[in-house]
C-alpha cells in the first residue's frame, strides 16, 4: 500500500519536473529568411562581368547572417543566355535557407 505521504511528494516531484520541462526552451527548428536585392529575374548586359546585386539572410535566433551566405554564380556574360546565382545560408542550429535568381543575358546598346 502506498502512504499518503509518499503519494503527495511523488505529486510534488512530478508538478516541479513537469514545469522544468515546460521552461525548457523548444529547439530551433525556423530557417533564416534569405531576401534578394534588386530584381529577380535581373537583366544583365553580355559582354561585361557579371556584378550581383546580393542577398541579405536574418534568422529569428541568430539574427543578422549575411555574412555567412554563401553565392554560386553561374552566368556567362559571353552572350546572351540565361543564367542562376545560387544563395545558401544556415544558422546555428543547422536549419538552412535557399534562395535562387535568374539572370537573363542580353545585348545592350
Amino acid at each position: 500500500m502506498i502512504k499518503p505521504k509518499s503519494t503527495a511528494l511523488f505529486i510534488i516531484m512530478m508538478v516541479i519536473i513537469t514545469g522544468f520541462a515546460a521552461c525548457k526552451k523548444d529547439k530551433d527548428t525556423t530557417a533564416p529568411v534569405i531576401t534578394l536585392e534588386g530584381y529577380n529575374p535581373y537583366t544583365f548586359c553580355a559582354g561585361i562581368p557579371y556584378v550581383d546585386p546580393g542577398a541579405t539572410a536574418i534568422d529569428d535566433e541568430d539574427g543578422d547572417l549575411t555574412d555567412k551566405i554563401n553565392t554560386d554564380i553561374q552566368v556567362d556574360t559571353s552572350q546572351p543566355g540565361t543564367g542562376y546565382v545560387y544563395y545558401d545560408v544556415t544558422d546555428a542550429a543547422g536549419n538552412k535557407a535557399e534562395a535562387i535568381r535568374e539572370v537573363i543575358v542580353i545585348w545592350c546598346r
